[in-house]
């Protein structure tokens, strides 16, 4: 697909049914692509996704980022390389998470990979927060030290096997008590 918008909102949709399939809710692109901001974050509109569940849709604490990509460079990280794409994925993702005081999350895929599979970032201590309630994961992941206290990366496959409501509940209790 040549048309990277036409990708990118290709993208957005796949991810709405992947977080509708994750959490039971439903979920919608942002109008403009995540491009939509008002002056009064009240409505707290980030990312690319929101969830238009309309008894949890203010509730709901992920700022959503989506990325698709020709491909995407892990060893730019390694590297320490300052200008990754991920890098630069993941400060849009925090500052627009900032602006509606929510949490980062982006889900970035390339060229090629499966069909509804993404990379998840996150930051760690919401990976630290899935940790008692999963056993096995079934695919390889990985943590970037050094970057905003440390980030999880990881299969949205895996991800899948986490029960939303509890690290909802979870979520919500660490950022209360900090």
């Amino acid at each position: 697909m040549a048309n990277g918008k036409a990708k990118g909102s290709k993208g957005e949709r796949v991810l709405s049914k992947w977080f509708t399939q994750w959490t039971g809710l439903e979920f919608t692109r942002v109008p403009a692509s995540g491009g939509l901001r008002w002056k009064s974050m009240a409505n707290a509109t980030t990312g690319d996704l929101v969830c238009a569940d309309d008894r949890h849709s203010r509730r709901f604490q992920f700022s959503v980022e989506s990325k698709s990509y020709k491909d995407i460079n892990f060893e730019h990280l390694i590297l320490g390389n300052k200008k990754a794409k991920i890098r630069e994925f993941w400060k849009q993702a925090s500052e627009d998470a900032e602006r509606g005081k929510k949490v980062p999350i982006l889900f970035m895929r390339y060229n090629g990979m499966a069909k509804n599979t993404f990379f998840v970032v996150m930051p760690y201590y919401v990976f630290n927060l899935l940790l008692p309630t999963v056993i096995t994961f079934d695919y390889p992941r990985f943590t970037v030290h050094g970057v905003d206290g440390g980030l999880m990366i990881m299969n949205s496959n895996d991800l899948l096997k986490f029960d939303y409501i509890t690290l909802h509940k979870k979520l919500k209790t660490y950022r209360r008590n900090g």
